[in-house]
Parts: C-alpha cells; structure tokens; sequence
C-alpha cells in the first residue's frame, strides 16, 4: 500500500519553478482590509497608472526559479517579490501603517524579508519605500 501511495506522488508532478507565485500575492494585499484602506491608489505589478493616487502599491517579481533538483525534477524553488509602497509629500504618513501591514502579509505567506530601503526620488518628488522578500516552495 505504502508503495502505491509513494508511486501516485511521483506520477503527480508539480512545477515549482512556474508557480503562479505573483496572483497569490495580489489577492492577498488587494483581500487585506487594512492595507486595501491605506492603498488608496491600489495595486499595481511592475508599473503603477500613471493617474493612480498616492499611496500605491507596486509589486514585482524579481525571480522565480527551480534550486533544488532530485530525480531528475525540481523539489524545491525560490520566489523573490520587491514590494513598493509610493506615497507623496501628503501621504508619507501611511508609508509606516503600510509597511507593518504589507510585513504582515508576506510573513502569512511564508516569506521572509531580507531588505528594506527608504528611497526619495528627486525627479518625480515621491517617497519610495522598497522591501523585499524570499520564499521556498517545496
């Protein structure tokens, strides 16, 4: 019996290294009551509408890959994701309650954060709080 199980699960093979690793995120920061009400402007993957208030939410993937292989498949993958939290000089209040909410999100994933970085941007006049997080699939 013990054997039948062990075959069914080699004959169920489970890509890790295309999880759709990026709509799980979405739905949980669009879902999240607290964040959804201090994210006025919304979520946003890669680049934020042009006319979208402030603050916004943009999220990108920045890897998504395969980095453990047995048996010739991949048993485990990494996913990395910056989260960006963009607020003006009217609503750099938030960037802090955002922060501590977007911590949490990711932390109920699974992820763990290894950067965050304050940045302003002198051209366009807004405060960019950049944080980044990893998760293993396995």
């Amino acid at each position: 019996m013990v054997n039948q199980i062990d075959e069914n699960k080699k004959a169920e093979k489970v890509d890790l290294g295309n999880y759709d690793a990026e709509s799980e995120l979405f739905n949980a920061l669009r879902s999240d009551e607290e964040l959804s009400g201090l994210a006025v402007g919304g979520f946003h993957n890669l680049v934020a509408d042009k006319d979208a208030p402030f603050p916004r939410v943009v999220y990108s993937e920045l890897n998504n890959r395969p980095t453990k292989h047995a048996d010739d498949s991949t048993v485990r993958a990494t996913v990395n994701f910056q989260v960006s939290i963009f607020t003006d000089s009217k609503t750099v209040m938030h960037q802090k309650p955002m922060t501590k909410a977007i911590d949490r999100i990711m932390e109920n994933l699974d992820y763990g954060k290894y950067d965050s970085v304050p940045l302003y941007e002198s051209d366009t006049k807004l405060y960019h709080k950049a944080l980044r997080y990893e998760k293993n699939f396995q």
